[in-house]
């Protein structure tokens, strides 16, 4: 197989012909499957240490020989399609004070462990900034996208992770973070400890958490609720839950983690809430066809637009 259907196929611009071709192949032998995991490897790599998600296709061809930290990749499940995942070490490779990102590919999940041992599960298309060291009185992270913190104690340095919206202050806990740019969804859930939200823009009090609490900002403002369904935070095992939410918001979803535009022609889905549990390695066809058994509708999907239309 020539590396370059492989990087096309990485980046997401095979055909479902070409990529059922390549998953064939992958899955016909073991030294296959060993060629596809090492390459994989690679243009992952490439895509955590690039600074921006257009700096990837530049140093795809030179991956061998960026500097890499620390990196481990191992498949998240059997099926081949956008299931794997990495784990980066940070701290003892980089420059002492400089600050680092990590940008997840659409359909992937990055672990990070940051220097002070904090344990950062990031989901598809989220970026991270971090310093290499934390050596202030303050452990500051910069979130865009959706992460799952599990952050050492330390009641002498508060871990604060920043998103364009709020700032979420913690000294050691579990909780998982919704703020991405595109829409205006912002969630904070509190699996363990205690954490504070608070904003330099809104001039309202902090909002303080206790366990398996979460805040979510509805028209403008924070309201504080009980979590009802924990099954949201197994996007850490490559699944996309939905528990009776609107039609528009699961697409906005799907948006996101699949990268491809979905625009609604059919009004009589906005009423429509499903509930199941979609993995990213099946794809969003698959998705479709589940929910077409629940609710008529079709679909028509543009590969040169990157965009489905649901009529």
């Amino acid at each position: 197989m020539e590396k370059e259907r492989l990087y096309n196929y990485f980046s997401g611009g095979t055909t479902p012909a070409e990529e059922q071709e390549i998953i064939d192949w992958a899955e016909a032998s073991p030294e296959n499957y060993r060629l596809y995991l090492h390459e994989r490897k690679w243009w992952d790599a490439v895509l955590v240490n690039a600074a921006s998600p257009e700096e990837n296709m530049a140093y795809k061809k030179n991956a061998r020989k960026v500097n890499l930290w620390k990196l481990t990749a191992v498949a998240a499940s059997v099926a081949l399609l956008f299931s794997l995942s990495y784990t980066m070490f940070i701290g003892s490779g980089a420059p002492e004070g400089k600050w680092q990102l990590v940008w997840v590919p659409p359909g992937q999940r990055a672990q990070v462990v940051l220097d002070d041992g904090t344990t950062v599960w990031l989901n598809s298309q989220s970026t991270l900034s971090f310093p290499s060291s934390f050596d202030s009185d303050t452990r500051k992270v910069r979130l865009k996208g959706e992460g799952f913190f599990d952050v050492e104690k330390d009641d002498k340095k508060p871990f604060v992770v920043q998103t364009s919206r709020y700032d979420v202050t913690v000294t050691g806990t579990s909780f998982n973070v919704f703020a991405y740019d595109k829409g205006s969804a912002f969630e904070t859930s509190l699996l363990e400890g205690s954490v504070r939200i608070s904003s330099e823009n809104n001039h309202f009090p902090a909002i303080s958490l206790i366990k398996n609490e979460k805040v979510t900002e509805i028209g403008g403002q924070l309201v504080k609720r009980q979590i009802d369904n924990f099954d949201h935070f197994r996007w850490r095992e490559g699944l996309i839950c939905i528990d009776d939410e609107p039609f528009e918001v699961m697409m906005e979803k799907f948006s996101l983690y699949f990268d491809i535009l979905i625009k609604i022609e059919n009004p009589a889905l906005l009423e429509y809430r499903p509930t199941g549990k979609f993995r990213h390695s099946d794809g969003i066809d698959h998705a479709f066809k589940v929910l077409q058994r629940d609710v008529n509708f079709t679909y028509s999907r543009d590969y040169e637009k990157n965009e489905i239309v649901i009529k």
